[in-house]
């Protein structure tokens, strides 16, 4: 699990860099979810969201918002060459920046409906989606039509099949948690139980669309890299808890 976090986490812990801990990704997905979950019960569902949504960027480095502009620059670009150059220019692009602010505003606007029909709703959400997301990172090197070297390579030859299993189920898992959690208090207060499903219901949408995006975005870029890892997760997270902002 210290790998996991190394590669998931800003949170100083010592590894040798020789594993990825992908059997991990759904725990430590739920950490970061319970982390960013705090603004949520704290504030009003607004910017309860908009501060659960920073506290994860920070808690994970941004790395996978990086990743995400990244990678719509290079899709951006018009030829394979200028792809490669735009995804490792330091700076963000245009279609980078529309990106980022596409994904934050659906994960906000998703959030703050869901905080509005119940702080506790929204953040059992979002602990599944956030470690339903992680866990889809694992699944992605074996749905790729191929793997570019580089971060993506290294992370493809250290997850194998058992750790993308262990992973998807760990995150089913914390899903069931989470709704049977909120279940429980929606018996004495809060919106319809109906909505209690809404955390399992979220996790189970963000495993179809994060894997459809593996595969969209490596042929797209000719093979999976680290950059399409990180893009997939967002992907996964928006289409999670837009999927259950429509059960709120």
């Amino acid at each position: 699990m210290t790998a996991a976090l190394a590669l998931l986490t800003r949170i100083p812990v010592r590894t040798d860099g020789s594993r990825a801990g992908a059997w991990a990704f759904a725990l430590v997905g739920a950490v970061l979810g319970l982390a960013a979950a705090a603004p949520l019960l704290l504030f009003a569902p607004l910017p309860g969201s908009v501060l659960a949504l920073a506290v994860l960027a920070v808690a994970s480095g941004a790395l996978h918002l990086d990743g995400l502009a990244d990678t719509a620059d290079a899709l951006a670009a018009p030829t394979p060459e200028a792809a490669e150059r735009a995804r490792q220019d330091p700076r963000v692009g245009a279609a980078g920046v529309v990106a980022i602010v596409l994904v934050l505003a659906v994960d906000a606007a998703a959030l703050a409906i869901l905080a509005g029909a119940s702080p506790g709703l929204a953040g059992a959400t979002l602990v599944a989606v956030v470690a339903t997301s992680r866990a889809v990172a694992t699944v992605a090197p074996f749905v790729a039509a191929t793997v570019r070297p580089g971060f993506g390579q290294w992370f493809a030859e250290r997850t194998s099949p058992r750790d993308a299993v262990a992973a998807v189920a760990s995150a089913v898992a914390i899903a069931v948690a989470a709704s049977l959690s909120f279940g429980i208090l929606v018996q004495t207060a809060g919106p319809a139980a109906g909505a209690a499903f809404a955390p399992a219901v979220a996790a189970g949408v963000a495993l179809l669309p994060g894997t459809v995006a593996a595969t969209i975005l490596s042929r797209l870029r000719g093979g999976l890299d680290g950059d399409g890892c990180a893009a997939v997760i967002e992907l996964s997270l928006a289409a999670g808890l837009l999927a259950a902002s429509l059960l709120a």
